[in-house]
């Protein structure tokens, strides 16, 4: 069995780049091409361990398949819907009804059109998503939004720091990557097909107009939050004279390693300290540190490199399902997932995955694998029960497909056959779990951040939204965004272990098309400089930016120092203690002096409760100053596309 995982491995590696992650028995990870070396060779290498096909993550980017706006008002107010689909959202502070609507706990649901009449004895604010809503389609309310790190005010401008950013890649003619005398601030550029620049390179594309390496536009968004600055906008990073190393990915976890080996090559050859951003990751990991990007951002952290990471958009999401009872049920709602099962080393369980009755099963036993039809629905599970004891940590896992034609409910039945034992389970593709989430005392879920914000070097960084509504009672107060993904870990640390506003950024536009106002914040397509971004995608560059500050003074600080530093100095006034599985240490802001309070990556998990979904959410402003009317379109959460083995924002 074991000669055909590994053979299995390499034949998906072929698929997905001819390259292999190796774990050796040392406990390092490399990244093995098997154009250059076979399996047999590999396998004759007594010190290699473990041999795993790359996984692909996904990008942590804002709502793509649905638009989301955000209404802040306070007291009775009523608000106008006029959009003929259904469409669903979220009341925070206070209650609502409307026309054929539904209400549960913080979520409602509404068949079309509607006046929402809201009643609230305070603030309150009010999410309203639908696949095609626009701004127009909704009247009333009010807002105005605030949060800062206070790093305009540290004096630093990150002078002699890099920032590497492994994304989407980048528009090298965006105003917010180019010196005061229009040269580049991109110091290199490399892509996963080969192709690399050097700042010469660079220049020379500019003067010929040829810039966009950014189909997505991920990449240019997240380099802005991080380190973008044009002395003609309102939307800049404090950290305006760092340089840029930025690494195109094709999301493989193989390639992101290529890239961190890349970005630090750089650093190590210009003798200059960096802060590397990852808005990617994903959940088919052990979520315990040991998974093999976890590992190897462990590997390459150290004095002057560090590596900041996006807690992920899931804390909202029924991603996550947890079973401490001899046996359970858990419910799926299922179109195409995979599903990654971890348990406590040791035990031993039974899988079936069931129909909705729970009377025809798909089994495998401890050390076995089954595929079959599930009953007589039309969907199709593959099980895979044969790793009782694991390379990475020495827990055992299952691994679960299934496919249906159509949205189906299946059960996932697990019956222990050992006397003790705990199962977490993860959940990638087109579906969620129905029951099993662990509630983290803030309205959310916990187990929800992905790999490789688990990795134990990383800073890992939820999102928080602005939330007042007159500055004199909420200045610079924030509420954790609904769908950031909480920690902890499986082995029990506090993740994430900051937050910062990711919801929303007006931040640069790769389509931008050299017409518009500078301080105008509108959609892509507008061809405006700036467009709205939400998700920890873009919380986790402005913790880069502040790491990039102190490594200007600090150019020999090593991630324990950094994340003492954050966290030790973290701000933090909303209910509640801290360290916490939604906030982390609180918010990360600017303090000129190193603490050495706070964390050092290890500690233990708050508890965590039962059930909930949602958080906090923030407004922007299109340019001009704080209006009455909440009309801004603002995309919500990161919504996660499928991966092999992956993640993103």
């Amino acid at each position: 069995m074991r000669m055909f995982l590994v053979l299995f491995y390499v034949l998906l590696a072929f698929a997905y780049g001819m390259q292999v992650k190796v774990l050796t028995k040392d406990g390092k990870v490399r990244v093995v091409d098997l154009s250059r070396s076979d399996l047999k060779n590999l396998q004759e290498q007594k010190d290699v361990l473990y041999v795993e096909a790359p996984k692909k993550l996904r990008l942590l980017d804002d709502v793509s398949s649905n638009s989301s706006y955000v209404v802040w008002g306070s007291g009775n107010q009523s608000v106008m819907v006029s959009y003929n689909k259904p469409f669903f959202g979220y009341i925070f502070g206070g209650s609502l009804s409307g026309n054929g609507c539904s209400q549960s706990g913080l979520f409602f649901q509404c068949p079309s059109s509607t006046i929402l009449n809201i009643s609230s004895a305070g603030a309150y604010r009010l999410v309203l998503v639908g696949e095609s809503i626009k701004s127009e389609d909704i009247k009333g309310g009010d807002r105005k939004y605030l949060l800062g790190t206070g790093a305009s005010s540290s004096g630093k401008t990150a002078n002699g720091v890099l920032i590497g950013i492994i994304d989407s890649g980048i528009n090298f003619c965006h105003p917010a990557f180019r010196n005061p005398d229009g040269t580049t601030r991109v110091l290199f550029y490399k892509e996963y097909t080969g192709i690399e620049l050097n700042a010469s390179q660079i220049n020379s594309m500019i003067n010929n107009n040829v810039c966009n390496y950014d189909s997505e536009g991920h990449g240019t968004a997240t380099a802005g939050v991080a380190g973008g600055y044009w002395s003609l906008t309102r939307y800049n990073s404090p950290a305006k004279d760092a340089k840029f190393i930025i690494y195109k990915t094709n999301l493989l976890d193989t390639d992101i390693m290529m890239g961190l080996d890349y970005i630090k090559s750089k650093a190590q050859s210009l003798k200059m300290p960096a802060v590397v951003n990852l808005s990617l990751g994903g959940h088919l990991d052990p979520h315990d540190g040991t998974g093999l990007l976890d590992r190897y951002i462990d590997q390459v952290s150290g004095p002057g490199f560090v590596v900041v990471v996006s807690a992920g958009n899931e804390g909202s999401s029924r991603i996550h399902a947890r079973i401490t009872s001899p046996s359970g049920d858990v419910g799926i709602n299922v179109s195409s997932v995979q599903i990654e099962a971890w348990y406590t080393r040791g035990s031993s369980y039974r899988v079936q995955v069931c129909n909705q009755t729970g009377t025809s099963c798909v089994s495998a036993e401890p050390g076995n694998t089954a595929s079959a039809q599930v009953g007589n629905t039309l969907c199709f599970a593959n099980i895979d029960n044969t790793t009782l004891s694991s390379p990475l940590n020495g827990d055992g896992k299952m691994d679960i497909e299934v496919s249906c034609i159509s949205q189906t409910s299946l059960i996932l039945r697990l019956t222990r056959l050992s006397s003790s034992g705990i199962v977490d389970m993860w959940l990638e593709g087109d579906g969620e779990f129905t029951n099993g989430q662990v509630g983290d005392g803030f309205g959310g879920f916990a187990y929800t951040v992905a790999s490789p914000g688990t990795a134990k070097s990383a800073i890992t960084v939820g999102a928080i939204g602005a939330n007042y509504i007159i500055d004199r009672f909420f200045d610079n107060y924030g509420r954790i965004a609904f769908f950031s993904s909480r920690g902890p870990t499986r082995d029990g640390r506090i993740k994430p272990d900051v937050v910062a506003d990711g919801f929303f950024h007006c931040t640069a536009n790769a389509n931008f098309s050299n017409t518009s106002d500078p301080n105008f914040c509108g959609p892509t397509s507008s061809g405006s400089y700036y467009v709205p971004k939400a998700g920890t995608s873009f919380s986790a560059p402005v913790v880069a930016s502040l790491i990039a500050l102190y490594l200007q003074d600090h150019p020999l600080a090593d991630p324990t120092e950094v994340k003492n530093w954050l966290t030790g100095n973290a701000l933090y006034d909303t209910e509640g203690n801290t360290p916490n599985v939604a906030y982390g240490y609180g918010k990360a802001v600017w303090k000129e002096t190193p603490s050495s309070a706070g964390s050092s990556g290890g500690g233990s998990a708050v508890s965590t409760t039962s059930g909930g979904s949602g958080g906090g959410c923030s407004m922007t402003s299109s340019g001009s100053p704080v209006s009455l009317f909440a009309w801004l379109l603002i995309p919500v959460v990161a919504l996660l596309r499928k991966r092999f083995f992956i993640f993103i924002s």
